[in-house]
């Protein structure tokens, strides 16, 4: 009865790959050892390798019987190998969007720490920007009213001025990396 409910455990169990136990190599080299013994000159010796040799033949049988039964066993091995390829591909796709959440509330605790934004805010290179982008902007303004260009913009002007706005913009923000680096030093 212990036997039966033993058994039926076994089978119950999940194994992993690395709880399988195939040790088999230590037995082909018993057996290829017993074969390659050069005991030809003695029948008895000869019948008793024989029958060491069948003995370890029948103990790697029982190994490899032992280790196909312990990989049937192992989770996922009934699936073939496209539902395992569509299986991993599903959890490479949850595994990404779980990173994605983690750092989406990292970004959220940082930016409720308002100890943590009123030391960045305060910071020379947040105030740089700040003062840089007040600046472009009344220069674009500026620069429309002094064109005319209030809603006789085509498009393609507008592209052109947005084009010309960016250089000048690039233009500062290189500037203002020049004054930081001579600040610095």
């Amino acid at each position: 009865m212990d036997t039966e409910e033993s058994n039926t455990e076994n089978n119950n169990k999940i194994l992993n790959v690395e709880d399988l136990n195939i040790e088999i190599l230590p037995v082909i080299y018993d057996i290829i050892k017993s074969v390659e013994k050069d005991n030809h000159h003695d029948n008895t010796a000869k019948t008793r390798d024989s029958q060491d040799c069948s003995q370890k033949v029948l103990e790697l049988q029982k190994r490899l019987d032992q280790a196909r039964t312990e990989i049937r066993m192992l989770p996922g091995i009934d699936f073939s190998k496209e539902q395992q390829l569509n299986h991993l591909e599903a959890l490479k796709t949850q595994l990404r969007l779980k990173q994605e959440l983690v750092q989406k509330y990292r970004y959220i605790i940082l930016a409720n720490n308002e100890q943590l934004v009123q030391r960045l805010s305060e910071s020379y290179p947040m105030r740089r920007a700040a003062q840089l982008v007040v600046r472009l902007m009344y220069s674009g303004k500026n620069f429309i009213e002094e064109q005319k260009l209030q809603g006789r913009l085509t498009p393609e002007q507008f592209r052109a001025l947005m084009r010309d706005v960016a250089s000048n913009f690039q233009n500062q923000i290189k500037q203002a990396q020049e004054n930081l680096r001579k600040k610095m030093k």
